[in-house]
């Protein structure tokens, strides 16, 4: 184990940038929840760096000795050093540079489009990380099949996202999609072309949430937070849903009216 160089705090520092992570392919994880995760799913950690607190903590001796056997590097940090590392601001002494992954579209939604019983959720344009994030970890508990992410959408790996996802980020496939063929409205019609109904979560929405029956195979699709979903995509929807509203407030927070639906659905599933 080394002690963190300058030039190697400079680029932990510098995957902040979006650009740097695009440009290298890789994102930064923070915390012993996200270490574990990391650890189990990951066959190989580049960069492993913490305090010396972190490294003599008994508690999490089986999570480091994990990171340890697959990781590239290991660095040492003084507390001042990961404070500037770290993008919390009470961060638990210990991250991770792990390489980006993405679930492939086209087998992806081959594997949709076979299945017996499948829920989507397609998020448009996304743009809050912990929108992002929220919408990522519930629709982990809810069980969700796969996520959808449209172009100019939030970063997947943006660091908010990462760490409101609370490890929920390795636990079931996002796909990501580019403009142009093979884009997000494309997918989404091959989707509805293979038998999925696409149902919008729209604040004006016609049909109230608590009439829908989910069909085994359906796309929930939640849209930009202030100009909601695209033109284009809702088109194509077979059903424009809203939440009905018993109070005053204008609208709801994505990542709530997501888990509204997804709880919904859970209800209906047989036990």
């Amino acid at each position: 184990m080394k002690s963190l160089s300058k030039s190697k705090l400079q680029y932990l520092r510098s995957l902040s940038q979006r650009k740097i992570r695009e440009r290298d392919g890789v994102f930064l994880v923070e915390g012993w929840h996200s270490l574990e995760e990391v650890s189990g799913v990951m066959k190989e950690i580049q960069i492993l760096v913490h305090t010396r607190e972190a490294g003599e903590n008994p508690r999490f001796a089986s999570i480091l000795n994990s990171a340890k056997r697959i990781c590239n590097e290991e660095y040492e940090a003084s507390a001042k050093e990961f404070s500037l590392v770290a993008d919390t601001v009470t961060s638990q002494g210990v991250a991770a540079v792990v390489k980006k992954f993405s679930a492939g579209s086209d087998s992806e939604l081959e594997r949709l489009l076979t299945g017996g019983n499948d829920f989507v959720v397609a998020l448009d344009q996304v743009g809050d990380p912990g929108n992002l994030g929220t919408i990522i970890r519930t629709s982990d508990w809810f069980g969700v099949d796969a996520i959808m992410l449209s172009q100019n959408s939030v970063e997947l790996y943006n660091p908010k996202v990462v760490r409101s996802t609370m490890g929920s980020l390795f636990h079931l496939p996002i796909l990501e999609f580019p403009d142009g063929p093979g884009s997000f409205i494309d997918a989404l019609s091959k989707l509805r072309t293979g038998g999925f109904r696409l149902y919008g979560a729209q604040v004006s929405g016609t049909s109230d949430i608590r009439t829908i029956t989910w069909p085994k195979k359906s796309v929930l699709i939640i849209g930009n937070e202030t100009r909601g979903i695209s033109l284009e995509i809702s088109r194509i929807l077979d059903e424009h849903v809203a939440i009905p509203k018993f109070g005053k407030a204008e609208s709801l927070n994505a990542g709530i009216a997501a888990g509204v639906f997804l709880a919904h659905r859970s209800f209906q599933l047989k036990k």
